[in-house]
């Protein structure tokens, strides 16, 4: 493929609307629905399985983008297909956070094979570092593409939150792709963006739908070895996704001082307590996005030195932030 295939935008979109409202109706009639709780702010129970929407949505269009399906595509889809399988029965069924781990580590592993690698960590300052040692590579990768998956997963909490965000995050990755000369990453990225946006109609606030843990597994894993394709796009990926990354490390961090299990959910992250501070989820969702296209412009704009600079700035406000908002009153209470 010589130029990226902007087709994926539409075909991506109206398959997406369509899984999306046939599985909210077969999930209606079997009863698979989420009710509020730690996992979710609502007030009525949902189906939990647009997750499943979207990726059926996204096989869909990248096998008519990019047939024949070269390495690079089929290790992507494989992976995601046995994650989205293995922890689609938490949304039907539940599973134990143990069980989840070890489902993406299983994915990522797989995605190892198919040669996702991060053999190189560029240098800030310009002197590329080889990393030979398999012992390196492999827990560094797998730690990157876990890591990324859990950030959504936590990032899920309120309607279109989730969703939003990657899709911003999945549009600075096409821009920067078709910058890198790297269209096939690049419509790859774009189908991610089409599938989300079929999607959001049916969850924003006041969803009739939620992705569910199989949908955020999903939006995670692809969006980790999309940064993986192709040179430069970590540091980018970091960057636009700051705010949920940061907010997952200082969740273990807060977890590991209590002495709590790191891969529950519970109800003390930045989206939580900015409700609890008083402002609606659609004003919550809106700063998310907005703070999200902001660094996504930024790392778009400058050099990778400004970039760990800027994500190192974005660390001590956002810890500000948490501290303050930790101190205020609550006029709201979430049910633990």
């Amino acid at each position: 493929m010589s130029e990226v295939n902007w087709l994926v935008l539409v075909l991506g979109a109206v398959v997406s609307m369509a899984c999306t409202a046939l599985i909210r109706f077969v999930a209606v009639k079997r009863g698979w629905l989420d009710r509020p709780g730690v996992a979710r702010m609502g007030s009525r129970p949902v189906p939990r399985l647009g997750g499943l929407a979207m990726y059926i949505a996204f096989v869909i269009t990248v096998l008519v983008a990019r047939w024949p399906v070269d390495i690079d595509l089929l290790g992507l889809l494989v992976g995601a297909t046995i994650l989205v399988v293995l922890v689609l029965f938490d949304d039907i069924k539940g599973l134990r956070p143990r069980a989840k781990l070890s489902f993406q580590l299983l994915a990522a592993f797989v995605a190892i094979l198919f040669g996702f690698r991060i053999d190189v960590i560029s240098n800030p300052f310009g002197v590329g570092v080889l990393l030979l040692h398999i012992v390196v590579v492999i827990p560094f990768t797998l730690f990157w593409i876990a890591g990324m998956i859990n950030a959504i997963n936590f990032l899920d909490g309120l309607d279109g939150l989730a969703g939003g965000v990657v899709a911003i995050a999945a549009m600075v990755l096409v821009i920067l792709s078709i910058r890198l000369g790297l269209p096939d990453v690049a419509t790859l990225a774009l189908a991610l963006v089409a599938v989300i946006l079929g999607f959001l109609p049916f969850n924003a606030y006041r969803a009739s739908i939620i992705m569910g843990d199989a949908g955020s597994n999903f939006l995670g894993f692809t969006v980790a070895v999309l940064a993986i394709m192709g040179p430069a796009k970590i540091a980018t990926a970091m960057l636009v996704l700051g705010v949920p990354i940061l907010d997952v490390v200082w969740s273990i961090g807060r977890r590991l001082i209590r002495r709590q299990n790191i891969a529950e959910r519970d109800v003390e992250h930045l989206h939580h307590r900015l409700w609890e501070a008083g402002l609606s989820q659609p004003v919550i969702v809106l700063m998310y996005c907005l703070l999200a296209g902001v660094l996504g412009a930024i790392a778009l704009l400058v050099e990778r030195v400004d970039k760990i600079y800027a994500f190192t700035g974005l660390a001590g406000l956002l810890l500000m932030l948490l501290v303050v908002l930790g101190r205020l009153p609550r006029r709201r209470k979430i049910p633990r």
